[in-house]
């Protein structure tokens, strides 16, 4: 009797962990994504744009650990990964920053759209808490949005910044039925100072525009 009840004891165990185990998902962390990056010296500059020839492969990182691993305020902005399902996510390297920040160059597809982003990530507290968009090209018919950008010590403080380009076209119709093609340029300077890429004015906009500049589509 006593054997009976010790079996029947075990079957429900296992039955119960067999069950726990469908019920609660596998959640991977930044551990298992980070082994998908290979570490990268840029040298002087690393420039990032679409129609840049980037050298190396990517490799591709599975969905689920990706969305699963990255905090969801993170990607939020980027309006156009609402089907996660449909996106492919791929990884180019990790870059340094300083002794205790890396930035992990992350490159997701969706439909035609590319983005391309700098994931930074706290060595110390063994998380992501930042993310910087560095390359970027969608849109529609009426107006598309393209951004380059070139990762390097600007001010000379031994730091690696960021200078970030944007180009956003547009064709505005008109009250004669035609449309008017316009487009409209900026730039910014992204210096690097306390573990965070900060937006910092600059005087002359139009000498950055000209300094850096990046190829259009049309």
């Amino acid at each position: 009797m006593l054997q009976s009840k010790t079996l029947l004891f075990s079957v429900c165990l296992t039955g119960f962990m067999l069950w726990a185990s469908c019920k609660t998902p596998i959640r991977n962390g930044p551990a298992d994504l980070q082994s998908y990056f290979r570490a990268y010296d840029p040298g002087d500059t690393l420039h990032i744009e679409i129609l840049n020839e980037i050298t190396g492969k990517p490799d591709t990182i599975p969905n689920r650990l990706f969305f699963n691993s990255i905090p969801h305020r993170l990607l939020q902005p980027i309006d156009y990964l609402a089907d996660s399902s449909s996106s492919v996510v791929l990884s180019h390297q990790k870059i340094q920053l300083d002794a205790h920040f890396s930035a992990y160059w992350v490159e997701i597809q969706f439909s035609w759209f590319k983005h391309h982003s700098l994931f930074l990530y706290d060595q110390s507290r063994h998380q992501f808490t930042d993310r910087i968009t560095v390359a970027e090209w969608f849109g529609g018919d009426g107006g598309q949005v393209l951004i380059g950008s070139w990762l390097f010590d600007y001010n000379g403080d031994g730091k690696k910044d960021l200078i970030v380009r944007d180009i956003q076209h547009s064709m505005v119709p008109t009250d004669d039925g035609d449309a008017v093609e316009k487009t409209h340029e900026s730039a910014c300077v992204l210096l690097w100072k306390n573990g965070r890429f900060i937006d910092t004015p600059f005087q002359d906009t139009t000498t950055l525009i000209r300094r850096f500049p990046i190829q259009s589509f049309w």
